[in-house]
C-alpha cells in the first residue's frame, strides 16, 4: 500500500515537473516572441530613419535642381536685356549716321548755292567794268570754273567714299526701320 502511495507521489512529481518544464517553455518562448517583435520595430524605425534621410536628400537635390533652373532662366533673361541694348545702340547709331548723312547734304547743297551766288556776282562784276577787261576777265572766270569743278569733284568723291564706307560698314536697313528713324529724329 505504501509503495503504491509512493508511486503515486512520484507520478504527481513527475508530473509537476513535467508542468514546470512546460511553463518554462512557454515563458522562454514568450520571451523570445516579445524579443523579436522589439527586434522588427526597432527595424522598422531604423528604415523609417533612413527614409526620411533619402527624402530630405531627394527634396535638397530638387532644390539644387530648382536654383540652377533659376540662375539658367536669370542668365538668359540678362543676356536678352543686353541683345536689346545693344540693338538700341546699334539703332541710334544709324540715326546718327543718317543725321550726320543729312547734314552733309544740306552742307553741300550750301557749297553749290554760294558757288553760284559768287558765280552771278563775278558776271554782274564783269558787266559792269564793260567790254574792254571781258577777255582777260573770262580767262580769271574759266580758271576760277576750272578750281571750283575741280574743288566740287574731290568733294564729291570724298562724300562718295564716305558713304561706301558707311555702307560697308552697316547691314542694309528694312523699310519700316528706316521710316521710324526717319519719325524719329522730326
Amino acid at each position: 500500500h505504501r509503495d503504491k502511495k509512493r508511486d503515486k507521489e512520484k507520478v504527481k512529481e513527475k508530473e509537476k515537473a513535467k508542468e514546470k518544464e512546460r511553463d518554462r517553455d512557454k515563458e522562454k518562448e514568450r520571451n523570445w516572441d516579445r524579443d523579436k517583435e522589439r527586434e522588427r520595430e526597432r527595424d522598422k524605425e531604423r528604415n523609417r530613419e533612413k527614409d526620411k534621410e533619402k527624402d530630405q536628400e531627394r527634396e535638397k537635390e530638387r532644390h539644387k535642381d530648382r536654383e540652377r533652373v533659376r540662375d539658367k532662366d536669370r542668365d538668359r533673361d540678362r543676356d536678352k536685356d543686353a541683345d536689346k541694348d545693344r540693338d538700341k545702340d546699334r539703332e541710334k547709331d544709324k540715326d546718327n549716321e543718317k543725321e550726320k548723312d543729312r547734314e552733309e547734304v544740306d552742307q553741300n547743297k550750301e557749297k553749290d548755292d554760294v558757288m553760284k551766288e559768287r558765280e552771278k556776282d563775278r558776271d554782274k562784276v564783269k558787266d559792269k567794268e564793260g567790254d574792254n577787261d571781258r577777255g582777260e576777265k573770262e580767262k580769271d572766270r574759266d580758271k576760277e570754273k576750272e578750281k571750283d569743278e575741280k574743288k566740287r569733284e574731290r568733294e564729291k568723291e570724298r562724300d562718295d567714299k564716305k558713304k561706301k564706307e558707311k555702307r560697308s560698314r552697316t547691314p542694309p536697313r528694312s523699310y519700316s526701320s528706316s521710316r521710324r528713324s526717319r519719325s524719329s529724329s522730326r
